[in-house]
């Protein structure tokens, strides 16, 4: 079975825009993917190609990991390292780098005959690619949004720079050592 069979098994449909895997879970299966930043829609080629952005380049498929993750964000962690992301300038400054890079990574995965077209043919669209962060989260300058705990944990897997993915993975740690709750549950 490839990866990209194993990846629609764990995710129940075919992966959007798949290029690789980019870790794997302990028992070597795909813990997160590398997708494409534009997918085409429709048969046209071309100029005429239809294009989605799709700004999600690391995609967590590991079933355990994802379910642990939902159960965060069913707790209100977004909300939660929101606020501690607003109350810590250094974690602050490094997600606000690990954005930057991040869409930087996203603008490397085309070839320069695709970002071209996609910047003159679609700017909008390559506006997102090349500027929005993690999970295609667009924001002011200096701002730090949060939208997706999976997508942020997914980067932190795949590159180690994202201070919220760090953060997501001290309290799944916390909960397999054998914690009764996540640290904040009632």
């Amino acid at each position: 079975m490839t990866d990209e069979e194993i990846v629609e098994r764990q995710i129940g449909r075919k992966p959007r825009g798949f290029l690789r895997v980019a870790t794997r879970c302990p028992l070597g299966l795909p813990e997160t993917i590398v997708t494409r930043p534009v997918i085409r829609k429709g048969s046209g080629t071309g100029r005429e190609a239809q294009v989605e952005p799709f700004p999600t380049v690391f995609w967590l498929t590991c079933p355990g990991a994802v379910r642990a993750v939902s159960e965060l964000e069913a707790l209100g962690y977004v909300r939660k390292l929101q606020e501690r992301l607003a109350g810590d300038q250094a974690a602050l400054e490094a997600y606000q780098e690990a954005a930057r890079s991040y869409a930087d990574y996203r603008v490397s995965l085309l070839s320069p005959e695709e970002a071209s077209h996609l910047a003159t043919q679609h700017p909008g669209q390559y506006e997102v690619v090349a500027r929005s962060g993690i999970g295609g989260v667009l924001g002011k300058p200096g701002a730090a949004g949060i939208k997706c705990l999976h997508a942020h944990y997914a980067d932190y897997l795949a590159r180690g720079v994202n201070p919220i993915g760090r953060w997501v993975r001290e309290l799944l740690t916390t909960k397999a050592r054998g914690a009764p709750a996540f640290p904040g549950r009632k």
